[in-house]
């Protein structure tokens, strides 16, 4: 058996994304993000499948929440910071908004010591009140299910069962 060279094995231990933007963009480490830096702030990836079901203005807003939170899930931004930092004509063009995406069960919001506090939750609770409420597809919920598995999660299922109808069958003269 011979042994491999060095430059083969460092290759092998390479990932592949890592190799495949190394060929494919040889200069990305000057353009993109390095996320051992600090400013760096992970999306959870359930929220790609979860964006069918927001408007433009809901999914700017919930990002912005994301980007704030802290470990925790948790932040307070004011309202007008919020609305300012989106371009947004104030806290009237706002407020409609936060409140869509705790209906969907997206965020939830807290006011105390003069402050209003927001936790982001966990994209599946808002897939699955989504689902609970009949928007979520058959299909849309496999492709999530999915997603979630290949994350070793648990699947998302309704709460309550599909109620079946029986055919009521009429007597014949």
């Amino acid at each position: 058996m011979t042994p491999k060279n060095s430059s083969q094995n460092s290759q092998a231990k390479e990932p592949r994304d890592l190799r495949l933007r190394n060929q494919y963009f040889p200069n990305a480490v000057d353009l993109v993000f390095d996320k051992n830096m600090k400013g760096y702030v992970p999306l959870p990836i359930l929220v790609r499948k979860a964006m069918k079901y927001l408007s433009a203005a809901e999914l700017r807003v919930l990002i912005y929440l994301q980007t704030r939170c802290s470990l925790y899930m948790i932040c307070f931004p004011t309202l007008e910071e919020i609305a300012h930092d989106l371009d947004l004509a104030g806290r009237r063009n706002l407020t409609p908004h936060i409140k869509s995406l705790e209906k969907k069960k997206f965020i939830t919001t807290a006011t105390g010591a003069g402050k209003k506090f927001f936790l982001v939750h966990d994209p599946a609770i808002a897939v699955a009140h989504l689902l609970d409420q009949g928007m979520v597809t058959s299909q849309d919920l496999f492709e999530i299910n999915e997603l979630l598995h290949a994350f070793k999660r648990d699947p998302i299922t309704a709460k309550q069962p599909v109620k079946v109808t029986p055919i009521k069958q009429t007597k014949q003269a």
